[in-house]
């Protein structure tokens, strides 16, 4: 839908403009028939035209925790929330989320609910965004929901950001040391091959299992990455058509020590949007179904697919949890006591922080033995070709002498 720039004229006679979201010019002068300030003129706005869908960016978690802080302020200014929207997106610059904030004020200036009308996938935590807002309305403590969720955005960017880092460094040795052996195979070893033959020497055995694995990858790497590409792709395919089929999610929770701390943030993410959202009054089941959506690995959802309807059954969360494989006993039992004294928000954020702390422990743990081992390893690997490059060089020696 395009954006359209509209002239207002209010009764003391001063003007304003504001863009809107609209399919066309007649919804535009239709939605503001009962307005209180007079529809003078509706302009396409070629300024404001979105990207599609297919290329919509994100909205950072930096730019969105500023929006919240500043609508906080706001609220306990006395401002109203559309009126804060309003003050907001005067002082906005171009990008992704003034164009959210833009289609949400329109929908809002044209009777949808607050809650609803943030329903773009832009904007991080949607739906436990949208649950905050939902709390914040029905109990009318909006800006004490919003200070809520900034901490809940926040603790969750830090955490996300510190496992990225940590992890990153590692991620991109690993890289380097494959790319390295790749080109010394590819290219290095087969020129040392056409050398040996000139001279007719005998090449030892090492030599002559890489000369012909280079010569092999020289020859075949192109169908060697097509077929890799194939099998990803038929994969992904086989994923697609049978949900029930889970092939890569499985694999990255195999690997050794990235598993657990896949399964301890998911545990951690899950813990927190729980807390957040009982807090801001959500029922059990709604929320358990929100914070499912927080997870981005499918084995996890599909393990918790049936928990928000076992508790509508009557059954506790801590009796379900305790069905499901990934979910440890500890977070069980932690839970079962917060329903008993009351206090679930209370251990559920405590819950969250211990998972928080090991991360911290297994990801210094993993780099401290990871960067070692990878660089011994590159080392190892790259000393053993050259190696077995050279050693052939003595006997041609004395071939030539």
């Amino acid at each position: 839908m395009p954006y359209y720039t509209c002239i207002f004229v209010s009764d003391e006679g001063k003007y304003s403009k504001r863009v809107v979201f609209a399919d066309n010019k007649n919804d535009v002068r239709h939605s503001f028939i009962n307005a209180e300030e007079k529809l003078l003129k509706v302009k396409r706005s070629l300024q404001h035209a979105s990207l599609p869908k297919l290329f919509a960016r994100r909205i950072k978690y930096f730019d969105f925790l500023a929006f919240n802080q500043k609508m906080i302020t706001l609220l306990r200014s006395g401002v109203s929330f559309i009126k804060g929207l309003e003050i907001i997106l005067r002082h906005l610059h171009k990008g992704a989320l003034k164009e959210v904030l833009i289609k949400t004020d329109a929908d809002i200036r044209n009777g949808v609910q607050i809650s609803d009308a943030f329903a773009s996938n832009q904007i991080p935590f949607q739906k436990i965004y949208s649950a905050s807002l939902l709390a914040g309305e029905r109990s009318g403590n909006l800006e004490e929901i919003l200070a809520r969720f900034n901490a809940y955005l926040d603790k969750i960017a830090k955490l996300r950001r510190k496992v990225i880092s940590s992890l990153s460094y590692p991620t991109i040795l690993f890289i380097v040391m494959i790319g390295m052996v790749a080109v010394v195979l590819i290219y290095a070893i087969p020129k040392f091959s056409s050398f040996y033959e000139d001279f007719g020497a005998d090449l030892p055995a090492m030599t002559l299992f890489f000369v012909d694995l280079g010569q092999y990858l020289q020859d075949n790497i192109v169908y060697i990455l097509a077929i890799i590409m194939a099998v990803y792709f038929s994969l992904k395919m086989v994923e697609k058509s049978n949900p029930n089929i889970i092939i890569f999610d499985l694999m990255k929770l195999k690997i050794p020590f990235i598993g657990k701390i896949i399964v301890e943030n998911a545990i951690t993410v899950f813990s927190r949007t729980m807390s957040i959202l009982i807090s801001g009054g959500i029922p059990v089941p709604e929320a358990v179904d929100i914070s499912v959506g927080t997870f981005s690995n499918k084995y996890f959802i599909k393990q918790m697919k049936e928990v928000p309807g076992r508790i509508r059954e009557g059954i506790l969360l801590s009796d379900v949890l305790e069905d499901v494989n990934f979910i440890p006993g500890v977070l069980v039992e932690v839970i079962r006591v917060g329903e008993t004294s009351g206090n679930l928000t209370g251990v559920l954020n405590e819950n969250a922080d211990a998972f928080e702390n090991s991360i911290d422990a297994r990801v210094n743990s993993l780099i401290s033995m990871i960067e070692p081992i990878l660089i011994v390893f590159m080392g190892g690997v790259i000393l053993f070709m050259l190696v077995s490059v050279y050693l052939p060089i003595f006997s041609t020696v004395d071939i030539v002498k």
